[in-house]
């Protein structure tokens, strides 16, 4: 080995050149210890501003063929080089070799079976491989594996790409570290866990669950590779999720995309490849201009590609789609539109002074932001990798006293510039030293449930994704199983299946070990059980969750949030009675079993609580009268109703503000009607309105009212706990208004990197457009004509939409109208975006979705950032954006043009 450096005033680039052919196959652990602290810096291509000390060195590895990766032994993968990719080579030291050389495991497929596989992380820790037999170089490509034949070829595989299974001889399956959900270990939390027709020790499991809640699982029978492993992928994900910010959004998502479109793995892709990753990532040009451009890219570095097979480099990908770009709107994108109506024509340059006086304050209504935020927030711009053309990419700006129109644009989609009010978005702790009761709580109903209410499959599964969601609510249905001598949870009376009542109590406690500084977890039991098997149920409790769990005393005042840190409370309730009923009745095009079930269901006899059960619980249910009578009830008293029987309430004009009264002290709970079969929601707005703390919604169906819900809970930190607003909690509000009327106008100005239906990765362009709906309360309560179901006067959805934008997902520009909205009541109305893609004749598929409370909106220039149905930001949806404008004022004023 041989170290060439060159040593400047403020920079040391050191530049390994490794002669020998042989040194590569242990590249790594081959150097001394001294040598090995210089290699954890490590940059491919880059220049860094460095200490004396240290120096960063740059490897010839990325740059070897593909016949000597293979003649190497270590999986070496071909991720471009980043800002990412030298954050994880830091941590590199602290993986276990064996893992890049692959750890045998025990995979759990999803028939139930057990397989024996490999793990292998990839050398550069981007990429997880699960195969059949250990991995080495080249093996990864997928050209090795199957003969692809254009764009059909491709298709036909079914999900090839990260996180799904590839359909090939060798079983291989790739997971990017940028899909990785969360892992988790030492219980069973996955469908294939339960479903497994062995015993194994589930001490060793390990699941990783990723890409719209996939699990993969499987068993290391050695405690020290399990625990090892765990930290290992928590590492390079934490490690991951904390350096991304400093890449921009569209270099973001070519590294995410770059490993499936280089079919070869030679780090570079051919004219095919390039076709193919125009399509991928919603990029139309005519076949003929695309391959002209390829081949002018390619001419231009003729020395450093075969002339054969020519293939273009990641900065030469990043040249071609900078000019379709520039060249698909003359030159004018939106972010110079913007750029020039802010800090006028000609400029390509802003000043912090201008930034802040003509941008901050005087367009996006940041009235207390100061010359020191500005200078943070250029210095993290001027330390960004972005989007810029192949000579400039590697260059970060040193002079940190202005910015460029580039990394304006990348302000304008960088979390920071959010609709959603990043203030908001951000945990405060000492908004949760008040009673329980002045909480709206995210809570699920039938947690257990994986479908319909009659015939899915019951899943601790879905308790493991509630939770990782920010649910602190999770609802049992508990009843005796003789067969098995315990406490069970299904839906009683019909065919889904039973759980274990134990194995969700592991799953919690799990949980709260996992989270310990977490806020308050409620189960709300429905006990159907026999006082045998509550005995049984009190004794599960006690002993699994011992400390966690929260037993109370004497109470007079409901606890807070911060005083319930890492417990479990309990909630009781009781089964149906007759006047809640109507609750089950289904709607009369059911027939048949349904309505046996029914039958069944209201001839039960009342469940006695049991003292070991009893004295376990703080919240306990009781039957509804009037709230008159409710508010003298002991403060852990509290109400249940069903969606019908909200609007049996409601037709007493009096009952809003009563309702809300007694709110304020006392808890209520909602949820969906019995008639809702196929698991669908209600809008939760109008409970949260009457002071609900507890609205509870089937987690297992992603609608619009799961959209609005997972909006509600992203205030405060994602904590599962929000404060309700002042209009709910004093006693003085004789006028019943949420909030001052106002009118909300909204433009819709772009796109950026939004991808396909349901995240494929194939299929056709996409023509997006633009939905936006208003969920919010109209003033009255009552309502002459009561149907069964609420009021058509509580909720009032009010929606626009754009144009259609044809081929292009990649940078759409719609430039709207004015869209105007008038919200009667903002501290409960919410705001949602649709991201729709127009298909000809067919039912138009939608591809991203948001809900923002219109409390939480900022005025100005925005970017609205999207999130998958997980509630969290991880594969195509780290990229995808809309920039929109938007105005608010009061409703008296006259309206903005």
């Amino acid at each position: 080995k041989k170290f060439a450096i060159r040593c400047s005033p403020n920079k040391i680039t050191a530049v390994v050149t490794i002669f020998r052919r042989r040194t590569v196959k242990n590249s790594y652990n081959f150097w001394p210890a001294a040598t090995r602290a210089v290699l954890l810096d490590i940059s491919w291509n880059r220049t860094y501003d460095v200490d004396a000390r240290s120096a960063n060195v740059t490897s010839n590895m990325k740059d070897m063929s593909l016949n000597e990766r293979q003649k190497s032994g270590r999986l070496i993968t071909t991720t471009p080089s980043t800002i990412v990719g030298a954050a994880l080579e830091r941590i590199k030291f602290t993986i276990n070799p064996k893992f890049m050389d692959g750890l045998s495991v025990i995979k759990v497929s999803s028939k139930g079976t057990l397989v024996p596989r490999i793990v292998t992380i990839s050398n550069d820790l981007f990429t997880l491989f699960i195969s059949r037999d250990k991995m080495k170089a080249g093996e990864e490509s997928l050209k090795n594996r199957i003969q692809y034949r254009g764009y059909k070829a491709y298709s036909k595989i079914v999900n090839t790409v990260v996180g799904h299974s590839v359909q090939t001889n060798r079983d291989i399956r790739v997971i990017d570290v940028a899909d990785i959900l969360f892992v988790q270990s030492g219980f069973i939390g996955s469908r294939k866990l339960e479903a497994c027709k062995f015993r194994f020790d589930r001490r060793r499991v390990v699941s990783i669950f990723h890409n719209d809640m996939k699990s993969i699982d499987f068993i290391v029978e050695e405690e020290e590779d399990r625990v090892s492993l765990l930290k290992a992928i928590r590492a390079i994900r934490d490690t991951y999720h904390a350096s991304k910010a400093k890449l921009g959004r569209e270099r973001k998502l070519l590294r995410y995309i770059w490993y499936d479109t280089d079919w070869n793995k030679s780090g570079k892709i051919g004219q095919s490849e390039f076709l193919h990753l125009l399509a991928r990532i919603n990029v139309y040009i005519k076949r003929e201009l695309a391959c002209k451009l390829f081949s002018n890219a390619v001419s231009e570095h003729k020395g450093d590609v075969a002339p054969r097979d020519p293939e273009m480099s990641f900065n030469q990908c990043i040249d071609i789609l900078r000019k379709i770009k520039h060249e698909q709107f003359n030159g004018n994108e939106m972010r110079d539109y913007i750029f020039d109506r802010v800090f006028g024509i000609g400029r390509d340059e802003v000043t912090a002074e201008e930034f802040l006086n003509k941008f901050l304050h005087s367009t996006q209504k940041e009235f207390d932001a100061t010359i020191d935020d500005v200078k943070q927030i250029f210095s993290e711009l001027n330390s960004m990798e972005v989007l810029r053309a192949s000579h400039e990419v590697d260059i970060i700006q040193e002079n940190h006293d202005t910015i460029d129109r580039l990394l304006f644009e990348e302000y304008l989609t960088a979390p920071r510039n959010d609709l959603y009010d990043p203030k908001k978005q951000a945990f405060d702790p000492f908004s949760l030293d008040e009673p329980i009761s002045h909480y709206w709580i995210s809570a699920s109903h039938n947690t257990y449930l994986t479908g319909d209410q009659l015939k899915s499959t019951s899943s601790v599964e879905m308790y493991v994704l509630a939770l990782q969601s920010g649910c602190k609510c999770l609802e049992l249905d508990c009843w005796d199983d003789t067969i098995a001598d315990a406490p069970v949870v299904y839906h009683g009376y019909t065919l889904t299946s039973k759980i274990p009542f134990q194995d969700i109590i592991s799953v919690v406690k799990f949980y709260i070990e996992s989270n310990p500084t977490g806020l308050p977890i409620i189960l709300s039991l429905e006990n159907h059980c026999s006082p045998l098997y509550q005995r049984t149920m009190a004794l599960i409790l006690t002993n699994t969750l011992k400390s966690m769990l929260y037993v109370p005393g004497e109470c007079h005042v409901l606890p807070s949030p911060n005083e319930l840190i890492g417990k479990v409370i309990i909630k009781g309730k009781r089964p149906p009675e007759k006047e809640d009923i109507e609750a089950m009745v289904m709607s009369p095009e059911l027939f048949g079993q349904e309505r046996t079930v029914i039958d069944k269901i209201s001839a039960q006899p009342i469940t006695i609580t049991v003292e070991a059960l009893a004295k376990l619980t703080l919240l306990s249910g009781v039957s509804f009268k009037d709230f008159l009578c409710s508010m003298k009830l002991p403060c852990t008293d509290m109400h249940s109703f069903s969606e019908t029987k909200i609007a049996k309430v409601l037709k007493c004009p009096e009952n809003a503000a009563l309702w809300r009264e007694y709110n304020r002290d006392h808890m209520s709970r909602t949820y969906p009607s019995g008639s809702r079969v196929d698991s669908s929601n209600t809008k939760p707005c109008l409970a949260w309105a009457l002071g609900c703390q507890l609205v509870s919604l089937n987690f297992q169906t992603y609608d619009s009212s799961m959209v609005i819900n997972d909006g509600r809970f992203r205030e405060n930190g994602g904590c599962g706990y929000i404060r309700k607003p002042n209009s709910l909690l004093s006693a003085n509000n004789e006028s019943q208004e949420l909030g001052e009327q106002i009118t909300l106008n909204i433009r819709v100005l772009s796109g950026t990197c939004l991808p396909k239906p349901m995240a494929e990765k194939v299929g056709d362009i996409i023509d997006p457009y633009v939905v936006i709906r208003l969920h919010d309360l109209s003033l009255g309560y009552t309502s002459d004509a009561m149907s069964g179901s609420l009021p058509k006067d509580l909720l009032d959805t009010a929606g626009w939409k754009t144009k259609a934008v044809r081929d292009n997902g990649y940078c759409p520009q719609w430039n709207s109208g004015v869209f105007s909205f008038i919200v009667k009541a903002p501290d409960v109305a919410m705001v949602s975006f649709y991201v729709i893609d127009a298909d000809a004749g067919f039912l138009d598929d939608t591809m991203c979705k948001v809900a923002i409370p219109v409390s939480c909106l900022r005025q100005g220039y925005r970017s609205v950032n999207f999130y998958d149905r997980c509630n969290s930001q991880h594969g195509p949806f780290e990229f995808a954006s809309i920039l929109v404008e938007v105005q608010m004022k009061p409703v008296l004023q006259p309206e903005l043009t």
